[in-house]
């Protein structure tokens, strides 16, 4: 899964990246994103074209959840037939940019952070429903990962190339080989990942210093006796 990401640098220039018309003022840096909160996210209308919106992240379908929990993640090969996401992934898909994210390795928890190696912005697909006049909710969409990934955890994010935005953005259904073709893993070595320190853990630390590589501790040897 992906449960957490950054976004950073200056919105004239994530408006010129992802070629959006409006909305730009709704990049705002922040370098722990996490479950529940506002984040920007770029949809597309016969209007208004390409633009940037902001949706909470935590995604509502349009009946009832049976749990609390908040809805972050959709995997890419069942989001286009589980119940909960299937009719907005229909025609209610979008784009979630941010500058890299954070995944934790699963065997011994420590954090990594991930971003492009050409330090581009990443375009994570997502999809998103509306709260009926009180803004927009969104989840992104994870596929398996990549050998850039593999070692650390078991999915990543899908992020998509400029090439098929405007087929992701629009309100077209897309097909069974469509959907096949763009929620795969990233190409390797797309992105570059190093350990970062623990304390992006507690959601309240929010500085650039939360993506500074962080030296991880050697293990420690265990001793043959009987050597």
């Amino acid at each position: 899964m992906c449960g957490r990401f950054v976004r950073e640098g200056d919105s004239s220039k994530v408006k010129k990246f992802f070629r959006i018309s409006k909305g730009e003022e709704n990049w705002t840096a922040l370098f722990n994103v996490a479950p529940t909160t506002a984040t920007p996210v770029i949809v597309s209308s016969e209007v208004a074209g390409r633009f940037m919106d902001h949706a909470i992240w935590d995604f509502k379908p349009p009946f009832p959840k049976s749990s609390n929990a908040p809805l972050v993640n959709a995997r890419g090969e069942t989001v286009h037939v589980l119940p909960s996401f299937r009719e907005a992934f229909k025609t209610h898909r979008c784009l979630i940019p941010a500058s890299g994210y954070y995944e934790w390795r699963r065997s011994d928890k420590q954090p990594f952070y991930f971003q492009r190696r050409d330090s581009l912005p990443l375009a994570m697909a997502g999809i998103y429903e509306s709260l009926g006049g009180k803004g927009m909710s969104a989840c992104l969409i994870t596929t398996t990962p990549n050998s850039d990934i593999g070692s650390i955890h078991d999915r990543m994010p899908v992020i998509l190339n400029p090439d098929s935005w405007d087929l992701w953005l629009s309100s077209k259904q897309l097909s069974e080989d469509e959907r096949a073709s763009l929620l795969v893993p990233s190409s390797r070595d797309t992105l570059v990942g190093w350990p970062v320190n623990r304390s992006v853990g507690n959601v309240r630390n929010d500085h650039p210093s939360l993506i500074e590589s962080f030296k991880e501790a050697p293990k420690e040897s265990t001793p043959d006796l009987f050597r």
